[in-house]
This record gives C-alpha cells, sequence and structure tokens, in this order.
C-alpha cells in the first residue's frame, strides 16, 4: 500500500495505475522498461516504497522533479541490493562465529575464568539479568527450551553466546576489552564490530542499504575510527579524496567495516575466497544495465570504491 499527501494532514492509498502517474510527476522516465511492466513489477516483484527508496541517489531539479531517472534503475538498484543484503548476512555469521570462537578459546585458556563468573559480571554492568536474555525460552515449543531448562539459573559464557543477539555480543566484546585491561588483540574489534552490527541488522530486517549510498558527510572526518581509516588506505589506486568522500557514507563507512572485519579476523581461506567470490560476483551483477547509469557520477564513484576494495582483498 502506497499513500500520497492531498494536503498537509490528509493522505490518501494509491492505486497501481497512480504510482506510476505520480512517478511521471516525478519526471521519473519509462524509456528502458514499459509501464506496463512496471506496474507488474510493483504487483508481483517489489513495493513502492521499497522500490522507490534508491530514488534518493538521483539527482533533482529545482522542480523537485528527478533529472534522467528511468524506472528501471531502480528495478536494478533494488536487485542488486537484494543481493546484497544476503551476501552481508553470510559475512556477519562468518564474523559472529569467528570472534565467538577467539573468545571462548581466550576465556577457556584463561586461568582467571571460570566461564560463569564472566556471565556474571557482565549482566551486572550491564544493568540487566539473565532472564532478559533467557526469558523467550521458557516455552516448551522453543527450540532451545532444552537449554533453558539446563542452564538458566546459572549460565556459562558458551550459553549466554547461544541466546544473546548480535548487538548485545557487541556489547559483551567492549566489556570483555576492558575486564582484561584492554589487550591489544581486542582493540580493533571492539572499535569496529559495532558498525557491522548497524549493516547487520539493516539487512536482517531487510531495510534497503543503497538507498542513500552516494551521498556524502553524513560522517565526519573525525568519526571514523583509526582501524578502517588504516586499512582503506592500503587499498592501491584509491586517493585520500575519494577515500574520505565515500567513509563519509554511513552505509559505506559500515559495509567497509563489514569487510575488513572480515578480511581481518576470518582465519579459514575457503570462508574468504567463498565469500569474496559471492563480491566479485556481485560487483559484476551491478554493471548488467551499466550504460544506463552514464551520467550518474554518484553510484559510479560508490562502484569504483569497492571495485578497488574488492581487488586489494582478493
Amino acid at each position: 500500500m502506497t499513500t500520497v499527501a492531498t494536503s498537509k494532514a490528509a493522505k490518501r492509498k494509491l492505486g497501481f495505475d497512480e504510482m506510476i502517474k505520480h512517478l511521471e510527476d516525478k519526471n521519473v522516465r519509462f524509456d528502458l522498461i514499459s509501464k506496463e511492466n512496471a506496474k507488474n513489477t510493483l504487483q508481483t516483484s517489489n513495493y513502492f516504497y521499497k522500490i522507490t527508496a534508491y530514488r534518493k541517489n538521483f539527482e533533482k531539479n529545482n522542480r523537485d522533479q528527478y533529472v534522467k531517472l528511468d524506472f528501471k534503475l531502480l528495478q536494478d538498484l533494488a536487485t542488486i541490493d537484494m543481493r546484497l543484503r544476503y551476501l552481508v548476512l553470510h559475512m556477519s555469521l562468518d564474523i559472529e562465529h569467528a570472534i565467538k570462537t577467539k573468545l571462548l578459546t581466550d576465556i577457556t585458556n584463561d586461568p582467571s575464568e571460570d566461564g560463569y563468573s564472566v556471565v556474571s559480571d557482565f549482566l551486572a554492568h550491564d544493568g540487566s539479568s539473565i532472564d532478559d536474555y533467557m526469558h523467550a525460552l521458557k516455552k516448551e515449543s522453543h527450540y532451545n527450551y532444552g537449554l533453558y531448562v539446563k542452564h538458566h539459573a546459572k549460565p556459562p559464557i558458551w550459553v549466554l553466546f547461544e541466546v544473546m543477539t548480535f548487538g548485545n555480543f557487541v556489547k559483551f566484546v567492549e566489556y570483555y576489552y576492558k575486564r582484561k585491561s584492554r589487550p591489544a588483540s581486542y582493540y580493533e574489534i571492539q572499535k569496529v564490530l559495532k558498525y557491522v552490527k548497524n549493516i547487520r541488522n539493516t539487512a536482517a530486517h531487510n531495510s534497503p542499504i543503497l538507498m542513500d549510498i552516494a551521498s556524502i558527510n553524513q560522517i565526519g572526518k573525525n568519526k571514523i575510527v583509526k582501524p578502517i581509516t588504516e586499512f582503506t588506505k592500503q587499498v592501491p589506486g584509491l586517493s585520500p579524496s575519494a577515500r574520505k568522500k565515500r567513509l563519509s557514507n554511513r552505509k559505506v563507512h559500515d559495509l567497509t567495516a563489514l569487510i575488513y572485519v572480515h578480511y581481518t579476523f576470518i582465519d579459514s581461506e575457503g570462508i574468504k575466497k567463498a565469500r569474496y567470490g559471492d563480491l566479485k560476483l556481485l560487483l559484476d551483477r551491478t554493471k548488467r544495465e551499466v550504460n544506463a547509469y552514464e551520467k550518474q557520477d554518484g553510484l559510479i564513484a560508490v562502484y569504483k570504491y569497492f571495485a578497488k576494495l574488492v581487488d586489494f582483498i582478493t
């Protein structure tokens, strides 16, 4: 369902023909795809809000109309974004598993840790209780009900890791870094993991990643963390001005954080080969309508940035 403003206070639902007319009024063209096929896309493949979210990447004139924007480009970006979201989730799962494994190895090898006190200390630090993490498991129908029955009174860290969200896991990593007097081996990951969380959550909620991917100056240069800056400085052919401009976009910054963490903390060469192969395939897919993007300098610059980044890690 799509609504359009009819006054400052009222909005009404648009039918599919009206959606096409609304886009035409905004100077969205239908040269590369027919209006009938565009309407069919809205009815069967993608809904109006999701597919039109990508308009934010395109220039408007002083009459609030889009310049050189064809509906086909919105459709193309929606398809690319879908594939990107799946890849972000795969890479995030790789990262979560690798960092949990590292933490559990270090806790197991640490004679000052028993695996239990770190949980109670973290909960006290966080101002939460174990019930905040395990409440949903109380139902017998829950897949992890057995885990609740056995461990809810006093869970060890390896059980807590099984029931906490990625966001809470990020908080634990930051807590553990301070608990262990800021060991160098955790400095970079505790600095950057929250940005992985941002892009991971966007993908997990099936929200558009490419919606405003060409925008700049969303992040001040002093807000870009050092590990990301140092990582991108190593990329051949990436000028300082291009690097700073692209990293000033929140989603470009967080996608870069995802790639950096995966590249740095995943040990399995097989996993790296698979994921980076997928990244290359995705970059190749972005070129399917290359001629239609000829005048879209911002999107072209984003493509070139990630092409150089992926070339560097592979």
